[in-house]
C-alpha cells in the first residue's frame, strides 16, 4: 500500500469517527460502529481515490515539502469542517455539492474542486472525502446516518437473540424499508469476517445456528447490498 493510499484510508476513518455515535441502551453492550464493520468500503474508496489522484497528478511538478505540509493541513481542515456540517444527514449529490462548496468558500479554499462520478449515481445518500494533494473533495456513496444507526441496533439484537435465516432477513429488510430504502438487496451465507467487537462470540453464535449482521457493500454506481452471515 502506498503512502497516499494509507493517508486516504486514515482520512476516511477519521471522517467516520467524527460523526456522532448514538448512546446504546443501558441494558445492552455498546453498539459497534456499523461502518467500521465494513472495512472493505474504506479499502474500495481508498483505491478509487488513489487511481484518481494518479491520473490527476500525472505530469505535474512534484510539490515541495512546504506545499505538501499545507496540502495535508488543508485536507484535515476540510475533512473536519465538512464532517461537522454534513453530519448524519442523508444528502443527495446536489445537496452535498451545495454544502461542500459553501464550506470550501468559508475556509478560503474556493480554488478546490468537487469531483463526482458514477460511484454515487444510484447511492441512497452521498458522503465526501477531502484530498489535499489534488485540492478536491470526492463525493462517495453513503447509506445515511439513520440507516447506519438502525443497523447498529440490529447488529446488537442479532447477537443477543438467536434468529433463523427468515427471521433475520425480515428484520433487516423491514427496517430498511421503513427507513425509505426501496427494495433493499440482502444476501445470506457464510462468514465474511469477524467484527473485533464480538470476536469468538460472533463465530459461536453462528455455530449455534443463529444469523448475524455481516456489513454492507456498494457497487460501482453506489447501490448497496446488505449481508447476513449464518450457518
Amino acid at each position: 500500500m502506498s503512502t497516499f493510499e494509507r493517508r486516504v484510508r486514515a482520512g476516511l476513518q477519521r471522517l467516520e469517527a467524527a460523526v456522532p455515535e448514538p448512546k446504546p441502551p443501558a441494558a445492552r453492550r455498546p453498539n459497534p460502529r456499523r461502518r467500521r464493520q465494513v472495512i472493505l468500503l474504506l479499502a474500495a474508496t481508498a483505491s478509487l481515490l488513489l487511481a484518481g489522484s494518479l491520473v490527476a497528478t500525472a505530469g505535474r511538478t512534484p510539490p515541495t515539502s512546504a506545499q505538501q505540509a499545507k496540502n495535508a493541513a488543508d485536507e484535515e481542515r476540510v475533512r473536519d469542517d465538512i464532517g461537522q456540517h454534513m453530519g448524519n444527514a442523508c444528502l443527495s449529490r446536489a445537496e452535498a455539492v451545495a454544502v461542500i462548496r459553501a464550506r470550501l468558500n468559508a475556509l478560503g479554499l474556493a480554488d478546490w474542486t468537487i469531483r463526482s462520478d458514477d460511484s454515487t449515481r444510484e447511492a441512497p445518500c452521498v458522503g465526501a472525502a477531502a484530498i489535499g494533494d489534488t485540492h478536491e473533495v470526492l463525493l462517495t456513496p453513503s447509506m445515511g446516518g439513520d440507516v447506519a444507526r438502525a443497523l447498529d441496533a440490529i447488529s446488537a439484537q442479532l447477537m443477543q437473540e438467536c434468529l433463523g435465516k427468515e427471521q433475520a432477513v425480515t428484520l433487516v429488510s423491514s427496517t430498511l424499508t421503513d427507513l425509505g430504502v426501496s427494495n433493499p438487496k440482502l444476501e445470506t451465507g457464510g462468514v465474511r469476517g469477524v467484527p473485533v467487537e464480538y470476536g469468538g462470540a460472533y463465530l459461536q453464535h453462528i455455530a449455534d445456528g443463529c444469523y448475524v449482521y455481516a456489513g454492507a457493500q456498494f457497487d460501482d454506481v453506489g447501490r448497496y447490498t446488505w449481508y447476513l452471515a449464518g450457518p
